[in-house]
């Protein structure tokens, strides 16, 4: 964890907004890193507060913006600090982005405020950032496809590894879908999220949880108190 945006990226994955993140100008800076550690061995940030050597990569725009030999304006200084800071972190981590991740965000955005819905957007904000990654290119899949049983096939298996999904050949329409995980209300709303947003109205979803449906002749579905009658 040498850079800064390395520094929000860890935070996120341990669920931290990057938004409470406050980046300080380290007092005793390492030249050979950009955020300063004591324990060198750390993957994540310890606390919100995360100290930064602004000379690093950036001597030639903070050389002269955050001078130690001037004094005063403290507090002012270091809330410029930290808006500086968090300013060049979206630079860095917009770098790259393809026209993918651009469609993506603003599909997020999108979601997060509301504009498909408060029921969506409950939905949606229940899965992590990486998850939410993958509903939204799935999206952008389907989108282009138009194949909807095949992308939620896909989220589906992605966001569930134990995920198995059966037509129903008698029954045109009825898809029962095994997900492998207790079942909680979380879950519940997670699983609701994802059937609305991917499938037909038409459709008939029967979703079962921790455990899975009885199959005859297959013994690995006829457990005692391991399976679920259907």
């Amino acid at each position: 964890m040498n850079y800064a945006w390395e520094a929000v990226l860890q935070a996120e994955k341990d669920h931290r907004s990057r938004d409470q993140l406050w980046f300080v100008e380290a007092r005793t800076p390492s030249p050979y890193m950009e955020v300063s550690l004591v324990d060198l061995n750390l993957k994540t940030p310890e606390e919100n507060r995360i100290e930064i050597n602004p000379l690093y990569r950036f001597e030639d725009v903070f050389g002269k913006l955050f001078d130690r030999n001037v004094e005063g304006m403290e507090d002012i200084r270091e809330m410029f600090f930290d808006i500086c800071m968090h300013y060049m972190v979206q630079l860095d981590l917009r770098q790259g982005l393809s026209r993918e991740d651009y469609y993506c965000s603003l599909l997020a955005c999108d979601l997060l405020q509301g504009n498909y819905g408060a029921k969506a957007q409950e939905g949606f904000a229940l899965f992590d950032r990486a998850e939410q990654k993958e509903v939204l290119r799935s999206f952008l899949q389907l989108f282009r496809t138009g194949n909807y049983l095949e992308e939620f096939r896909k989220v589906a298996k992605r966001l569930y590894p134990r995920a198995i999904l059966y037509e129903n050949n008698e029954t045109a329409g009825e898809l029962l879908v095994y997900l492998g995980v207790k079942e909680t209300e979380r879950e519940r709303k997670r699983a609701a999220f994802l059937i609305e947003g991917f499938l037909p109205i038409q459709e008939t979803v029967y979703v079962f949880y921790e455990n899975h449906f009885g199959i005859i002749d297959v013994d690995e579905t006829m457990g005692m108190d391991e399976m679920v009658i259907f």
